[in-house]
């Protein structure tokens, strides 16, 4: 079994906060432009990405 190991850093914590400040901005002005919809949906999409990258990368039991 291959073993994957990252290191958490501070810089890494700020990057992933304003990668989240960033994403949150977007669908807000998604909101406010075009509609409510669109942005639940890009919303959706991405967390659908999230939950299936993290999927990819998890462990495996047999």
């Amino acid at each position: 079994m291959q073993h994957i190991h990252f290191e958490v850093t501070g810089k890494t914590i700020l990057t992933l906060l304003l990668l989240l400040a960033l994403t949150v901005g977007g669908l807000a002005l998604v909101w406010l432009l075009v509609g409510p919809g669109i942005a639940i949906g890009i919303g959706l999409v991405l967390v659908l990405v999230i939950r299936g990258l993290f999927a990819l990368f998890k462990p495996h039991s047999e």
